[in-house]
């Protein structure tokens, strides 16, 4: 048994190595022992030490050919060889070492003095950029900026000193006005104010077919219930609406056509918003029925005059004033009457000179009449406006402009 041990140990120690040098090579193949094979008892432990042996990491990876080789020196039948290898897990194929190629040389520094060239550019153009604005654009900005805020300013100043001056002239003006007499929106002209009847403001139109519009809304309404209300007491005084319309429509038959309608749709507003005029609610008679009173419920109207407004102070006077100057004569006289007078004067002397005939002093007396009667003014001034006359005409020929006349051909023209 001793012998055996050893001569398993010595088998054992002859196992093959795995030399690891980028690739496994296989071990020397052991010598043949001149031991005698190992028993039937001491099989199994074989057996178990040959599995151990293949499950190693260093014999794992090794050529299966090598691996039988080995085991059928160390005693294993084929089949038990085979067993051993089935159990085995499959072997992976074999990768060869990867060989890297050398890496080029890093481009770092390249890129580095690329980014720091880059970065000093840009800061020199940003402090120039800088420098540029600081010196020339801020300044021209700051000023014009300053020039809008001061003409803003000076706008918003004048805008309150128009808005103050505004506020005052209102305050003066409604101070002022306060003293002048108010219009009155519902007052007549003042031909039209003095008629009483409707007839009356066609007797002053004045016309055949007299311009109804001119007439003014509130005087037919005036007129028409005054009219209506004639030989009338009491309610019957005041008459209807549709009384006073159809009054109206027979004195004037212009409102019947399409024209007057409209223009009595203007009399039927003034008649309802005025408040000169006022309707009343009739008094049923006692023959008709409450129902039918109901029903109806006429309404007459009734003018109330207005009460005459006290003329204001500056109103009194102004029409003081006006009643103490003195009346302006028909004819007026202008400042360069006289002038103009004194200028003719002179104009005719002068005529009367320059055409007399000429005497010449030595013998004026030969000339002159023995029995000359002299003439009374009457006479003198007579002849003496005749030659001023006569002196304006001549010159008057004389400086006129010349006409243009038409040109006379001096061949005919013959028509055909």
């Amino acid at each position: 048994m001793p012998d055996k041990k050893q001569a398993e140990s010595s088998n054992s120690g002859n196992t093959p190595s795995i030399q690891e040098n980028g690739s496994s090579t296989p071990s020397p193949s052991p010598q043949i022992s001149s031991q005698r094979p190992p028993s039937s008892l001491d099989r199994g432990e074989l057996l178990s030490r040959a599995r151990t042996f293949l499950q190693s990491p260093q014999i794992i990876h090794q050529d299966i050919s090598e691996k039988r080789r080995f085991l059928v020196e160390k005693g294993l039948h084929a089949p038990e060889i085979d067993d051993l290898l089935r159990e085995l897990p499959p072997q992976r194929p074999l990768i060869p070492p990867r060989t890297y190629p050398q890496p080029p040389p890093s481009n770092l520094p390249t890129l580095f003095l690329g980014l720091i060239r880059l970065f000093s550019w840009l800061t020199g153009g940003s402090a120039a950029l800088i420098f540029l604005y600081y010196r020339f654009l801020l300044p021209r900005i700051t000023r014009t900026s300053q020039a809008r805020h001061s003409i803003k300013s000076h706008h918003l100043s004048l805008l309150r000193k128009l808005s103050t001056s505004i506020a005052s002239m209102k305050e003066s003006q409604s101070e002022s006005y306060s003293v002048l007499p108010r219009p009155e929106p519902f007052k007549e002209p003042d031909t039209f104010a003095a008629c009483n009847s409707v007839p009356e403001v066609l007797k002053t139109l004045g016309e055949k077919n007299p311009a109804v519009q001119s007439v003014p809304p509130i005087t037919l309404i005036r007129c028409g219930i005054a009219d209506c209300g004639k030989g009338k007491a009491h309610d019957l005084a005041n008459p209807t609406t549709e009384e006073l319309f159809r009054y109206l429509e027979g004195q004037i038959p212009w409102l019947i056509s399409e024209e007057g309608l409209s223009h009595e749709q203007k009399l039927w507003e003034m008649l309802s918003t005025c408040p000169l005029f006022t309707g009343v609610a009739s008094v049923p008679t006692p023959n008709a029925s409450s129902q039918e009173f109901d029903d109806q419920k006429p309404t007459r109207w009734t003018y109330n005059a207005p009460t005459p407004v006290e003329p204001s102070p500056i109103l009194k006077s102004i029409t003081a004033l006006s009643t103490s100057m003195p009346k302006g004569s028909s004819t007026k006289q202008s400042s360069f009457q006289y002038t103009l007078q004194s200028l003719a004067d002179f104009t005719g002397y002068i005529s009367t000179q320059v055409y007399l005939p000429y005497r010449h002093s030595s013998n004026t007396a030969a000339y002159m009449p023995i029995n000359s009667n002299p003439l009374n003014p009457a006479e003198d001034e007579f002849k003496r406006e005749v030659r001023a006359l006569k002196g304006l005409v001549l010159n008057r020929r004389s400086f006129m402009p010349p006409t243009a006349r038409p040109s006379v051909p001096s061949n005919p023209v013959r028509t055909p």
